[in-house]
């Protein structure tokens, strides 16, 4: 999970918990490349789009779908609306505040996201980890 706002970070990633993920935190999309270069396994990465640093969650999740192409991306923000020509960086997209990411990833992990989620709902954000598979 990428989120530069501690509190936000700290809910979503305590929701995430308890739905049984393992989540990795991270403050910055730099850090979040840094991290993505170790050989830990991540399914998912939930990223915010408007962090500091040199990039943002949008260039986050280019670096994703380049380099790790299996693994899931889930962006959210409160101020970015999912352009049509962003849509292919990301596998779903939650309007902060992000109340109840957990079963929206979930599901997204088991497959069961319909297309028309990919964009504007309600969700959250640094790398995470479901039940079975991590990440």
């Amino acid at each position: 999970m990428v989120e530069d706002e501690i509190f936000i970070r700290m809910d979503v990633g305590d929701q995430l918990r308890e739905a049984g993920w393992t989540v990795y935190e991270l403050g910055t999309a730099d850090d979040a490349i840094e991290f993505l270069q170790s050989p830990i396994h991540i399914d998912l990465v939930l990223t915010d789009v408007q962090m500091p640093g040199r990039l943002d969650g949008l260039a986050l999740a280019a670096f994703v779908r380049r380099e790790r192409p299996t693994v899931k991306v889930a962006v959210m923000s409160g101020n970015y609306l999912p352009k049509q020509q962003d849509q292919h960086l990301f596998d779903c997209f939650f309007s902060k505040p992000a109340l109840m990411v957990a079963p929206e990833l979930q599901a997204l992990m088991r497959g069961t996201v319909p297309a028309a989620d990919r964009s504007p709902s309600n969700g959250s954000p640094e790398p995470t980890e479901p039940n079975g598979p991590r990440g």
